[in-house]
C-alpha cells in the first residue's frame, strides 16, 4: 500500500538514502531540507519522478503535510556547519521536534526520530565545553524527551533510533565524517589526520543497512517494546586501525599523523543492538572491508568528475 511519507533532513546524507529507499518501495515521498535537492547525488537521478516532492523548509518553523509517516532526521551534523551554528544546531532538534510532533499528532501519523550515539556519555562531559558533539547530543537528548512526552501526554506513536557512525556512497566530500574525510585525504596522497592515540574505537555501519534499519523500526507492529533502539555496526576497531586500513586499501603513500585528542573524546563508542535484533530482526549485514572499498570507488569517481569541472579549454579540446 502506497504511503505519504515524510523525511525531514531529505537531502542529507542518511535522509536522501532513505528517500531513495522509500521511492522504490511505491511510496510518496516529501523531502524537507533546507539544502537545495541538486546537492543530493543520490537523488539527483530521481529528481523527475512524480512520487518524489522536494520542499524547501526550515523546520524550526511550523509546517502541515497530509502523512502516514514522518521520519525526523533534520540536523546541521556537518562539522563545519554545526561549530558556526551552535543555537540553530539546537533550534532544529527541539523546535523541529516539536513542529513534526504536531504535525504527526494533527495527521495521527507515526514519527521516528533519528537520533543520536552521542547521547551516551554526555553526563562525562562537563563544563562549559560546546564541542560539536556536545551540541549534537545535548539537543538530540532534549528531542527524545520530546517525542517520549508527546507519546505519554497524546498517545502518539513515536520511536526513537539512536544512530551511530555511518558511511557509504552518496556523501559530501566536504563532510567532516571520519570515514570519508580518511579516504579523501589519502587518495589525495595528504596526511590522514588521527586525534589523539588513535587508539578510540568506533562502529561505523553502513549506509544502506543503516536505512534498513530505520524502515524496520518505522514499519514494526506498535507496542510498549519498540520504543528506543540503538542501530550501528557490531564491529569494533580503533582509529588508527581504521586509518591503517584505508590507507592500505587506497593503495596511498600519505602519512598518517596524530594531534591533539578532543578534551570530550570517548575512548569506546559502540551501539547495543540487543533490541534491534530481538525486536526487529535487523543486524547489520556489510563487512567494513566491503563497505570500504565501495566507498573507495564512489570517492574517488566524484573526485575525478570533480576535476574534470575545473579542466581549461585547451584540456577539454585534446
Amino acid at each position: 500500500m502506497q504511503k505519504r511519507i515524510v523525511v525531514l533532513g531529505g537531502v542529507g546524507f542518511i535522509g536522501s538514502h532513505l528517500c531513495r529507499r522509500l521511492l522504490d518501495a511505491g511510496h510518496e515521498v516529501f523531502c524537507i531540507d533546507v539544502r537545495d535537492i541538486t546537492n543530493a547525488p543520490v537523488l539527483r537521478g530521481l529528481l523527475k519522478q512524480p512520487s518524489l516532492r522536494y520542499i524547501h523548509h526550515n523546520i524550526i518553523h511550523p509546517f502541515g503535510i497530509r502523512c502516514d509517516e514522518i521520519y525526523n532526521l533534520a540536523a546541521p551534523t556537518m562539522v563545519r556547519y554545526s561549530k558556526a551554528l551552535p543555537v540553530e544546531t539546537l533550534k532544529v532538534s527541539m523546535l523541529g521536534s516539536i513542529h513534526a510532533l504536531d504535525t504527526a499528532r494533527s495527521e495521527h501519523a507515526r514519527v521516528v526520530l533519528g537520533s543520536t550515539g552521542h547521547v551516551y556519555g554526555l553526563h562525562k562531559r562537563c563544563g562549559e565545553n560546546l564541542s560539536t558533539q556536545r551540541i549534537i547530543a545535548e539537543g538530540k537528548r532534549a528531542a527524545e524527551a520530546l517525542h517520549r512526552a508527546y507519546r505519554a501526554d497524546y498517545g502518539l506513536d513515536t520511536r526513537i533510533a539512536r544512530i551511530f557512525n555511518t558511511y557509504g556512497s552518496g556523501a559530501d566530500l566536504l563532510d567532516q565524517r571520519v570515514v570519508v574525510k580518511m579516504i579523501v585525504a589519502a587518495l589525495q596522497g595528504h596526511e590522514v589526520v588521527v586525534e589523539g592515540s588513535g587508539e578510540q574505537t568506533r562502529t561505523f555501519c553502513w549506509i544502506d543497512d543503516l536505512v534498513d534499519g530505520l524502515v524496520r523500526l518505522m514499519e514494526a507492529p506498535a507496542g510498549e517494546r519498540i520504543r528506543t533502539v540503538d542501530l550501528g555496526s557490531d564491529h569494533e576497531i580503533s582509529i588508527l586501525a581504521l586509518a591503517e586500513k584505508i590507507v592500505a586499501l587506497c593503495g596511498s603513500r600519505s602519512r598518517i599523523v596524530h594531534t591533539e585528542p578532543r578534551s570530550d573524546e570517548l575512548r569506546r563508542r559502540a551501539p547495543d543492538l540487543a533490541a534491534a535484533r530481538s525486536e526487529l530482526g535487523w543486524r547489520p549485514q556489510t563487512t567494513l572491508a566491503d563497505g570500504l572499498k565501495r566507498t573507495i570507488a564512489y570517492v574517488e569517481k566524484a573526485l575525478c568528475d570533480r576535476a574534470g569541472l575545473f579542466r581549461t579549454w585547451v584540456e577539454i579540446n585534446n
